[in-house]
């Protein structure tokens, strides 16, 4: 019996204590977002000096007292519908729209920026599981060219289809981008469009492969813009696209250009923005995997740095419950400065709080935006939603790829393409709830590294940040090692040691607490015994001491004296005890006589 009382006490200790421990990392959570937004209303007071840049990453931050100031310094630089380029116009029209404010001149002239990429080569296949004859016919012209039982390709047709890739494909001119060919075939066939980076191998099919049978017809249409002042150019395309979507437009056609030229373009962490366009598992999973150390991103050459790509791949990446999501939202808490601020700089600190708040946005009239899950429905991925059941213009949704829905909409993993880890392993790639599991990784599982696994320097593996040289608002750490020419450094601590003691203390106070309570709740029958004992040794005979209760006395009566009873023989009282106590007495009195004199 004692052994299950100690059990028990041993599990409520246990939990309460992880409640406790639990609680605090909340609240110090938050109380690090608050003091992150008191520093980017410091810094960037009415937003009246900063880039365009900085004003649209704080206002989709949402800072409560600066807000309103904000939106109308952004609003008061527009020009024509525009705010000097491509990639600021994006970001003044995801902010704007953020704010419940009008933005469809500045995306009609966003729109009127596209171009036709002159980086990409594209690629005319089509196939038959048997020989065949076909007829393409563009500009009213009609080319004849055979194809035989090794796939491959006769003849040109005309100068806009020139043979390639072994006389496999078909090449497509550059001049040639703008027409619609038209394909027939004597057998059943198949017919797609195929396209690269002119720079890498790497290719990738456009969607919409069609098939025919024999003697019908597929049309194919190049469709592939991008953005740029001038020139196309990969982050303004990046924003714009992210922009138009997020405002309702078709931006299928800017797709091929995003997705092939990633590869010449990793320095603006490119599988973000296809994920947040696509929602194609492959980028989730490849973004999860580029992590670096299992807690934040920093692409290839950034074009910014590991606090700007950790906080944009979390907001590409917010729907997912993988675990790498959760240790890189501790690692920009970790990395953050003793002011709140991140790298003491606007834009890395908005950014961040878009990606760890994720507060919501306002109405045209005003008032906030309901959160979609506030209201009972589900954030999920645009293209997953049916369009009777989105309803994202009304709630909020965090994510720039996901929308608000009546219906979770989901699948069983397999379909997805993934499946469930075991303890024992880890994902690695993204994880996604299914309809038979809440972690469906659609990467790969692979064995958990073992915990010495080596890292790749001693300074960043337990925590802290290699730079060139330490802020103002940093130390260096001299005992762990960077790369060279960097030295490691942590933020200031600024609580006192005492009011962190103080902190322990009072944990400790809690479980004692706790621990006595649960003692006396176990033993409170014994305690009462052991008190009523207590009370018992103290309690005074209310008789007479040394002689029994008197009897009771009557009246005497008429004409006979009183009787008096004789009394009961009283054993004689021992005088040891007593003459010990008036010896002592005797003794204390003799003592104070001769003090007094």
């Amino acid at each position: 019996m004692k052994k299950r009382y100690t059990i028990i006490i041993l599990f409520f200790l246990l939990f309460a204590s992880t409640l406790v421990l639990a609680t605090d990392n909340e609240t110090t959570d938050q109380a690090k977002i608050e003091q992150a937004f008191d520093c980017l209303e410091e810094k960037a007071k009415d937003c009246s000096g900063l880039t365009t840049q900085e004003v649209a990453l704080t206002i989709l931050a949402t800072p409560d007292n600066i807000f309103d100031d904000c939106v109308d310094e952004l609003q008061n630089r527009e020009s024509s519908d525009n705010w000097g380029n491509v990639r600021d116009t994006a970001l003044a029209i995801l902010a704007l729209k953020h704010a419940g404010k009008n933005t469809e001149g500045a995306e009609e002239w966003l729109i009127k920026q596209n171009q036709t990429p002159t980086d990409l080569t594209w690629y005319l296949q089509q196939d038959s599981n048997e020989e065949t004859e076909c007829h393409i016919g563009y500009d009213g012209k009609d080319f004849t060219i055979n194809i035989g039982t090794d796939k491959k390709i006769d003849e040109d047709a005309g100068s806009c289809l020139t043979r390639a890739q072994s006389n496999f494909w078909l090449q497509v001119n550059e001049n040639c981008y703008d027409k619609k060919f038209i394909i027939e075939c004597n057998k059943d066939f198949m017919a797609n469009l195929i396209y690269r980076n002119k720079n890498s191998p790497i290719i990738y099919v456009l969607e919409g492969t069609e098939s025919s049978p024999a003697f019908g017809s597929i049309e194919l249409e190049i469709k592939s813009k991008c953005f740029g002042d001038g020139s196309c150019n990969y982050e303004s395309t990046i924003w714009a696209t992210l922009a138009l979507l997020k405002t309702g437009h078709n931006v299928a056609e800017f797709i091929p250009y995003v997705i092939a030229m990633s590869n010449t373009n990793e320095r603006y962490l490119p599988e973000a923005f296809i994920y947040m366009l696509t929602n194609y598992e492959d980028y989730a999973s490849s973004l999860i995997e580029s992590q670096k150390l299992g807690n934040y991103w920093e692409a290839e050459s950034s074009a910014y740095n590991r606090y700007y790509d950790t906080s944009l791949a979390l907001i590409a990446l917010a729907s997912s419950n993988a675990e790498q999501i959760t240790n890189a939202k501790n690692w920009l808490f970790f990395s953050q400065g003793s002011n709140g601020c991140w790298q003491n700089s606007i834009r890395e600190t908005a950014i961040a709080l878009w990606a760890l708040e994720g507060k919501t946005g306002k109405t045209s009239t005003g008032s906030s935006v309901t959160y979609c899950t506030e209201a009972g429905y589900f954030c999920i991925p645009a293209t997953e939603c049916p369009s009777s059941e989105d309803v994202g213009d009304n709630y909020f949704c965090p994510s720039l790829s996901d929308t608000c829905c009546l219906t979770e909409s989901l699948k069983r993993c397999s379909e997805y393409g993934g499946q469930q880890c075991s303890p024992t392993e880890v994902c690695t790639g993204n994880s996604r709830k299914a309809i038979d599991t809440d972690t469906c990784c659609t990467g790969s599982c692979q064995e958990r590294p073992p915990e010495d696994q080596p890292k790749e320097n001693e300074c960043e593996a337990n925590f802290y940040t290699c730079m060139d040289a330490c802020s103002e608002f940093q130390e260096p750490m001299p005992t762990y090692a960077c790369d060279e020419g960097q030295v490691c450094c942590r933020t200031k601590t600024t609580a006192p040691a005492a009011e962190k003691t103080l902190w322990w203390i009072y944990v400790l106070v809690v479980l004692i607490v706790t621990v006595l309570v649960a003692i006396a709740y176990v033993y409170k029958e014994q305690l009462k015994l052991y008190w009523f004992q207590i009370k018992s040794k103290f309690k005074k005979d209310k008789g007479e001491k040394g002689f029994p209760p008197r009897g009771p006395r009557f009246p005497p009566r008429p004409g006979f004296p009183p009787v008096r009873r004789p009394r009961p023989p009283v054993a004689p009282i021992g005088r040891k005890s007593y003459e010990k106590k008036d010896h002592a007495m005797s003794e204390t009195f003799r003592k104070l006589k001769e003090m007094s004199r």
